[in-house]
């Protein structure tokens, strides 16, 4: 094909052939972001400041002695008023049993308040709330009960370890 048509066809592709580059090069930094994510999965649930994975130390002094726990953030699973560690129903029948060592973390997303609960020896219960989430560690206040009553009452610093 020569002659005016040829020319003119020539006029409307060059444009679109030297944008190509351009347009394929900006392409590059979301298929390599594509690429790492498909790669790695995609990331951890996540409610306020828990991210599944992580592991939280609370504890703090009450009643003339000091409470610590170990919580895990195994599973994050939406509970009445915001996002738990566990279902409703395993911590109804845990904290029922006074099964010794279970604990549980809780975020309520309409106050921004973050709470952590385990059950301690002799059926005691504790529960660290913290109130502002600012920095950490997390400042809070321990409480202890007993049959549902408050026992005592004292602060709790909670901390992340990824």
């Amino acid at each position: 094909m020569c002659g005016p048509y040829a020319l003119r066809m020539t006029l409307r592709v060059l444009p679109a052939a030297l944008l190509l580059p351009v347009l394929m090069a900006s392409c590059a930094p979301v298929a390599s972001l594509l690429a790492t994510r498909e790669e790695q999965g995609p990331p951890p649930r996540q409610a306020g400041p828990l991210t599944v994975g992580d592991t939280w130390t609370v504890g703090g002094p009450i009643d003339s002695r000091s409470v610590a726990a170990t919580i895990g953030i195994e599973d994050l699973v939406d509970v009445p008023g915001g996002t738990a560690s566990v279902n409703e129903r395993d911590r109804l029948d845990a904290f029922a049993a006074g099964r010794e060592g279970f604990g549980l973390a809780r975020y309520d997303p309409d106050r921004r308040y973050l709470t952590f609960s385990w059950v301690g020896t002799g059926n005691t219960t504790y529960v660290c709330e913290v109130t502002t989430l600012l920095s950490l560690p997390y400042q809070g206040r321990l409480t202890m009960q007993r049959g549902g009553q408050t026992v005592a009452t004292g602060t709790c610093e909670a901390n992340v370890s990824r």
